[in-house]
């Protein structure tokens, strides 16, 4: 086994150094090195780090860029030498308030510095006040190309909620005992495996975030909100169609209606299109948390989409999916929306885009739930809120899904602002 490993993220201001220096100014009887990320030439995280440390302590600072990306061949390196140079019970890596966890350890558990080191925990430590206030009551909302680079709050802390095994809400006296109820309960609907731990001034107990052994890279990976909701509705419209088939082998007398499974909510009216709408909605919790997964397979009219998506009620704090827009038809679109942003992105080929020998490669090699009119071409959103209302929600996306009449209309014809390339991004 190698020196236990954890990694400790959260955005800008959250807490990361505090709870930090907090876990190395106990009194212990353990060495401990840390590693500290910033993207600027001073790291000031790593001067506040040192001058509250011990003798016991190794502090490593990589600076000018972010280990998640620009510099990890120098986060590798540095951990490897770290490693051959020092001795130490445990390891801490503060990456900057702007980092992805997910590349931070996939240093960890696949490079040469896995030799070395085993990941024991992803700690996300997250300000309940602003987690409140960019999920309840929203951030403001610049809808555009994201060619700034810049990243709305949300997303950065969605990124380390759903990439962790455990979450520190911090600043938890800056809350009422409602909006900390919100804070928690929304967090534990975004990542239903992390340990959630609440804290003022990022005091928890070191042995609640050192070599806890919490950490498992196919737990972490599988387990945010969104994909558990995609599973189950998988397997829910699996069972489904199962049930419709042996319904349709007991005889004339025991046949199924064309219309898919209604929202589980109630009955909704449905047009001509309804068919190819596929709605699974799970019971909300005692916070009224719940999630529901869209599917439809035609196409969906770009300006009254971008439209339907600005206007998301604010009970969805997380939607996470594919769309199939009408004037885009090769590239997938992947929307994420974290609280009251939403991101769209092209990121990559739909396989019924392909030529033809690419084609049967790809379906042969993948279960990619062929349809006979559209291939893969799907619109497939996740989404999680709290008192959200299914039924407005998917009619408000059905009304946006092309009628008959307008199939025939040239692609030319639509105000579109959605990607037209793998890469590209617009922000609604």
């Amino acid at each position: 086994m190698g020196v236990p490993v954890t990694v400790l993220s959260g955005t800008l201001g959250a807490g990361k150094t505090t709870l930090l220096n907090h876990v190395l100014t106990r009194e212990h009887d353990y060495d401990a090195a840390v590693v500290v990320n910033d993207v600027g030439e001073i790291n000031v995280d790593a001067n506040l780090a040192e001058r509250r440390v011990d003798g016991d302590t190794d502090v490593v600072e990589l600076t000018n860029g972010c280990i998640c990306c620009g510099i990890q061949d120098e986060f590798g390196r540095a951990l490897v030498e770290l490693a051959l140079a020092e001795e130490f019970d445990y390891l801490l890596v503060e990456p900057s308030g702007i980092s992805d966890p997910a590349p931070v350890a996939q240093q960890l558990v696949q490079s040469r510095a896995s030799t070395f080191y085993d990941l024991s925990s992803v700690t996300t430590v997250v300000d309940a006040r602003r987690f409140y206030d960019a999920f309840s009551e929203g951030e403001v909302r610049r809808r555009g190309s994201t060619e700034d680079g810049t990243r709305p709050l949300s997303d950065l802390i969605v990124d380390g909620v759903e990439f962790c095994d455990t979450l520190v809400v911090n600043k938890t006296d800056l809350v009422t005992d409602a909006e900390l109820d919100y804070v928690v309960e929304t967090l534990r609907a975004l990542q239903p495996e992390a340990t959630v731990l609440t804290s003022t001034f990022g005091q928890v107990d070191p042995g609640a975030v050192l070599d806890t052994g919490r950490f498992d890279v196919e737990t972490v990976s599988d387990s945010p909100g969104w994909k558990r909701a995609l599973k189950q509705y998988a397997d829910h419209s699996t069972d489904h169609k199962q049930n419709r088939a042996r319904e349709h082998d007991r005889g004339p007398n025991h046949g199924h209606d064309s219309v898919d499974a209604p929202v589980a909510d109630g009955d909704v009216d449905h047009d001509d299109r309804s068919h190819e709408t596929h709605g699974h909605v799970h019971p909300p919790d005692e916070y009224g948390i719940d999630s529901f997964v869209y599917h439809q397979r035609r196409p969906m009219h770009p300006e009254r989409l971008a439209d339907t998506l600005q206007k998301f009620p604010t009970s969805v704090v997380r939607a996470k999916g594919y769309l199939h827009v009408a004037g885009r038809p090769d590239h997938a679109l992947v929307l994420s929306r974290a609280g009251r942003q939403t991101r769209i992105e092209g990121v990559g080929r739909w396989i019924a885009s392909l030529p033809e020998d690419r084609r049967k490669f790809y379906r042969r090699s993948r279960e990619s739930g062929w349809d006979d009119d559209y291939g893969d071409r799907k619109t497939e959103l996740v989404m999680i809120g709290r008192d959200m209302d299914a039924r407005v929600i998917e009619r408000s996306l059905e009304a946006c899904v092309l009628a008959d009449a307008e199939l025939d209309t040239a692609d030319s014809n639509f105000e579109n602002p959605f990607p037209n390339r793998e890469g590209e991004e617009i922000r609604l």
